[in-house]
């Protein structure tokens, strides 16, 4: 565990922006395997093991729909759930953002935060499930969730937009056909559910196509 996973370990940060951070947010145990079926520490542990055999597993450059629609995006508060290493969070942070992002895996966050300070930039990282999450409504102009997807936090990214704010998703299609798997969970998700979970915003941008992760689908939409 390195010199900023020690420092904020039992908390979370209020420092700035300025002065980057990893921080751990409380698990309620107990709910979480309610809710998933799944034990944290269980989950913690694979997705700790995943990062620590790799390096830049999901690669350094940011997803290229993000890069496409950035000047499209207010510029203010930006939450990357299930942010891995950073790719996406860093780039935001250096594109003007004030970044908080989360994730299961500690050494994956460490990484992010780490990076952030390496390419003379900061992210706040928090170590949490984001089924026990504490969110925020109404805070962020930017939610940017890339390769992961749970349809129960879908209204919760959502909630924590302020009004005008945008949703943008990232995520591998299921097409019914077999594909190769590239992590410990692929979180594929149907064209028609993606298609509902957006309904109530509105629309911007919405693709199906092939690209490194295979069959994806990416939409870009703004709270009304």
């Amino acid at each position: 565990m390195g010199f900023l996973s020690l420092l904020f370990l039992f908390g979370l940060s209020t420092a700035t922006r300025a002065d980057p951070v990893r921080s751990r947010a409380p698990l309620d145990a107990a709910a979480y395997e309610s809710i998933t079926g799944d034990s944290v520490d269980d989950d913690h542990g694979v997705w700790d093991s995943f990062y620590k055999k790799r390096n830049h597993a999901f690669g350094k450059e940011p997803v290229a729909f993000l890069k496409e629609h950035l000047r499209n995006l207010r510029k203010g508060r930006a939450f990357v759930p299930a942010m891995g290493e950073g790719r996406n969070a860093i780039f935001l942070a250096k594109s003007g953002f004030k970044v908080d992002g989360v994730d299961l895996s500690s050494v994956a966050v460490d990484r992010a935060v780490e990076e952030a300070l390496a390419q003379k930039t900061s992210i706040k990282g928090v170590v949490a499930d984001l089924f026990q999450y504490q969110y925020q409504k109404e805070t962020y102009d930017l939610v940017f969730v890339s390769l992961f997807y749970a349809a129960p936090l879908v209204p919760k990214f959502k909630s924590i937009l302020k009004r005008g704010g945008f949703l943008m998703m990232y995520l591998k299609l299921d097409t019914g056909k077999p594909s190769r798997k590239n992590s410990p969970d692929d979180f594929l998700v149907r064209a028609s559910e993606l298609k509902s979970d957006v309904a109530d915003l509105e629309l911007v941008d919405y693709r199906e196509f092939r690209d490194r992760n295979g069959d994806v689908v990416a939409v870009l939409a703004r709270k009304k």
